[in-house]
């Protein structure tokens, strides 16, 4: 019977410490972290987490969405920790313990899922705004987009030197067919064509 706690942020410029510190009140027997996104459950610290639960462990956070964004992964594992038969303590969750399993369950199962909701809602508003910021961006001719790998001003190294390569044996014919001119330098051809598109 150990209390695990698991703590994420979403980036490595964020602070784990007010959840840490939570963990050391509560004395947790454990304690698995990331700084990583939420949207997903790719995340080391939670994998290790979930292989290291047994029976009869408790596992706690303080929040739901610190497990997840994702209403179907949030859904999955709570069932994952029933079928563990590990108890799952969400700390900001307003939910009263009645002392009967049957009633618990049946609140907990409520509240998890309205909160699960709440944060794949949150998820959804804040790509939503992150779209909304890209094309005001645009509008304003301050969005520059995601930088291409092969061009010539391209922050990658090998990016430039492979563009460089094919925009020379290009323009002097130095190949026999487009194909071979992608096998050399190890490109699709559909790249080598938005290559060529772009000097054309």
């Amino acid at each position: 019977m150990a209390l695990i706690f698991y703590a994420r942020v979403s980036s490595k410029d964020q602070n784990l410490e007010r959840q840490l510190y939570r963990a050391k009140q509560v004395n947790a027997d454990k304690v698995f972290q990331d700084k990583k996104s939420g949207k997903n459950t790719k995340r080391t610290g939670l994998k290790e987490m979930l292989n290291y639960i047994r029976e009869e462990d408790t596992v706690e956070v303080v929040s739901l969405d610190r497990l997840s964004r994702n209403y179907n992964d949030i859904k999955k594992m709570v069932q994952l920790f029933k079928d563990k038969k590990v108890k799952l303590l969400v700390d900001d969750l307003p939910v009263t313990y009645t002392g009967n399993d049957l009633v618990d369950n049946f609140l907990l199962d409520m509240m998890i899922s309205l909160m699960g909701f709440v944060a794949e809602n949150e998820r959804q508003k804040i790509r939503e705004r992150q779209r909304q910021g890209i094309e005001r961006a645009k509008q304003n001719g301050k969005y520059r987009g995601r930088t291409k790998k092969y061009a010539p001003n391209s922050t990658n190294r090998e990016g430039r030197l492979v563009y460089q390569g094919i925009v020379n044996d290009y323009q002097t014919n130095n190949y026999e067919t487009k194909v071979q001119l992608a096998k050399k330098y190890g490109v699709s051809r559909q790249q080598l064509y938005r290559i060529l598109n772009d000097i054309n």
